[in-house]
């Protein structure tokens, strides 16, 4: 179940819809997930990214549920969304397939966090973001600061705070790869 789980993270939907719309690998401006489609394909096609990943996070959430690798497979899920074997390693952040899983099997703990990154994610893009274009973007910084709150939220719930720990470990693994070789792997961060 926990390869399972990697190989549906693995289907990369931004690369799918970059090759199917317009014949190239958006990975070579921008990262796969919905925010780099939005910045290449519009606001639709970064949407329905956007929500297939979140898709994918939450069908892995459900075959989860109620078993002892919960833990492991959201790790994997969001692992595969990062570092797709279908197309070279070379994903997305992990945010959407992190919301997906999560908001399945915790709403209000999730779904407060997101609503309190995207509040940070504004605040940063407002303050900082604007004037100097350099850094972390204002979601992952949202992210950044919102995870602990999260982490804090699902500590009564056992398997569930384990997977949510594994994950945040995955994403930060993500971040800092996507910080030091951002101008070799990606373009933008």
């Amino acid at each position: 179940m926990v390869a399972f789980a990697y190989l549906v993270g693995s289907l990369s939907f931004g690369v799918i819809l970059g090759y199917a719309l317009k014949g190239y690998d958006i990975r070579a401006r921008d990262l796969p997930g919905g925010s780099g489609v939005f910045r290449q394909l519009g606001p639709r096609w970064g949407v329905v990214v956007a929500l297939l990943d979140l898709a994918k996070g939450a069908f892995v959430a459900w075959l989860a549920q109620g078993r002892p690798e919960l833990p492991w497979m959201a790790a994997a899920v969001v692992a595969g969304h990062n570092w797709p074997i279908y197309f070279g390693f070379r994903g997305g952040g992990g945010l959407a397939p992190t919301v997906g899983f999560f908001t399945y099997l915790a709403p209000v703990e999730t779904l407060s966090s997101v609503a309190f990154g995207l509040l940070v994610a504004f605040w940063h893009h407002r303050l900082y973001w604007r004037f100097r274009r350099r850094g972390i973007y204002p979601i992952p910084f949202g992210a950044v600061v919102a995870v602990p709150l999260w982490l804090a939220w699902l500590w009564p719930r056992g398997p569930v705070f384990l997977g949510g720990v594994l994950v945040a470990l995955v994403m930060a693994a993500r971040g800092l790869q996507l910080l030091l070789y951002s101008g070799h792997e990606n373009r933008q961060v």
